[in-house]
């Protein structure tokens, strides 16, 4: 945007200017996905169109389908985080604890796995913002070790405060300006025909469960007389 409006306003140079705006190749870098879900499927393609290696973190039985779409299978947070150029998290926030209100993914990505990705790297949290912990990118980010970051995630602001898992990235958007793109869940926001979608085929499921006992993305235990179809998600 800032080339569009200098070029616009005839204040940039090609010949004198460029330099100051360094860009650099997706070609040979390292691309660390967390999850395997419809969302880091789609986004292994698009890397591995670019030419990245693809690195993929999700449960071990994904791991046939991830190697032979040609993805090296990370057993591990931090094995996937290991000389990554971008890391990018699509896991959900998994089940919560009804002992500690907290959530299974919540800050999956911490200090254990910045500190692994290499000098310079960009994570990516278009998923939920308490999947990454904030105070460790920030120091991160402090270090150097991660260069920029990209995170969206839910506000909500009322006459009396600002909150929702945007909140504490707040913050780092004053501490490093330039380097880190905040973004109000907007990626949540798609196109009305794909919500609609989404909705025909949890009805879908529903009906499928009712007449034909076929459950779908299983939780618990299965009631006798029912079968599970294949999971949908990560």
């Amino acid at each position: 945007s800032e080339l569009h409006k200098r070029s616009v306003a005839g204040k940039f140079d090609t010949g004198r200017d460029l330099w100051r705006f360094p860009t650099a190749k997706l070609e040979g870098q390292t691309l660390g996905i967390m999850g395997f879900g419809n969302i880091g499927r789609e986004l292994a393609k698009l890397g591995s169109a670019f030419g990245m290696k693809i690195k993929v973190y999700a449960r071990d039985h994904h791991r046939a389908r991830i190697e032979a779409e040609g993805y090296h299978f990370a057993p591990t947070i931090v094995e996937a985080a290991k000389a990554a150029d971008v890391l990018s998290v699509h896991t959900g926030l998994g089940p919560l604890d009804p002992k500690t209100k907290t959530y299974a993914n919540a800050h999956i990505i911490g200090a254990a796995a910045l500190k692994v990705m290499n000098k310079g790297a960009t994570l990516i949290n278009f998923d939920r913002g308490e999947c990454v912990d904030a105070k460790a990118l920030q120091a991160a980010m402090l270090k150097g070790q991660i260069a920029h970051a990209a995170i969206d995630a839910d506000v909500f602001v009322t006459a009396k405060k600002i909150s929702g898992p945007m909140l504490p990235y707040l913050p780092l958007a004053k501490a490093f300006p330039g380097r880190i793109l905040l973004l109000p869940h907007a990626a949540a926001d798609t196109d009305h025909p794909s919500r609609v979608a989404a909705a025909k085929q949890a009805v879908g499921q529903i009906i499928d469960c009712i007449k034909h006992r076929r459950v779908t993305n299983l939780k618990g235990d299965l009631p006798p007389g029912y079968e599970v179809t294949p999971r949908i998600g990560v």
